[in-house]
């Protein structure tokens, strides 16, 4: 039986303290393939907060976490032993990590560019797919997105999130799941976001 309820947190990656020690030697080659500065420490940024917050879930220590790409080319956890599902996205400074528990989960933030639902659409096409892992036979533009949100596609539903002016994101998770989502901030542990806070969620606790 999986978990009825997936945790989104939210930081802004100027924010985290890089440490390149929680890494792997994978994900430090994977650093090597970005020329650009800026590119190169937003990287660096949201997975060193993402070994910090899957460490808070998992009770381990985060450079010890250990990730494997399953047969979909999604990544997994394989050390310490779990149920847990994630993913992450990131872009413009802003990082955004779904928790869920053995159901896939996908999640895609992007900062807003061209028309509004045309890039409302593209994060809606990515949280699926990232759900369903990269090495899905449906070519992404061919998947209808369109509509209100919550969407049903694919034995997912895709909820936009609502995460303030300039950004578009979305979360794809099993159906009738409540999304409950926080913000981070710096190193702090997760609050609950406040209904006066700008990063708002659309259509929880269904």
């Amino acid at each position: 039986m999986f978990s009825r309820s997936v945790d989104v947190l939210v930081a802004d990656l100027p924010d985290v303290e890089i440490d390149e020690d929680l890494l792997s030697v994978s994900e430090l080659g994977r650093a090597l393939w970005f020329t650009s500065p800026s590119q190169l420490t937003e990287y660096l940024a949201a997975h060193t907060w993402l070994r910090r917050r899957l460490s808070e879930y998992l009770d381990y220590a985060p450079a010890d976490i250990r990730f494997e790409k399953d047969e979909h080319g999604k990544p997994v956890i394989v050390e310490p032993a779990t149920d847990l599902s994630f993913n992450l996205a990131y872009s413009g400074g802003m990082a955004a990590l779904v928790v869920g528990f053995r159901k896939a989960v996908g999640i895609d933030v992007e900062m807003t560019e061209g028309t509004e639902t045309y890039s409302q659409h593209w994060v809606r096409r990515e949280s699926l797919v990232k759900a369903e892992g990269l090495c899905t036979a449906q070519d992404p533009e061919t998947i209808d997105v369109s509509g209100p949100s919550p969407i049903a596609v694919d034995g997912y539903e895709i909820t936009d999130l609502n995460f303030g002016s300039g950004f578009v994101a979305a979360v794809a998770t099993p159906p009738g799941t409540r999304i409950n989502v926080s913000i981070v901030v710096g190193e702090a542990k997760p609050a609950p976001v406040a209904e006066q806070s700008p990063l708002q969620l659309a259509g929880v606790g269904r």
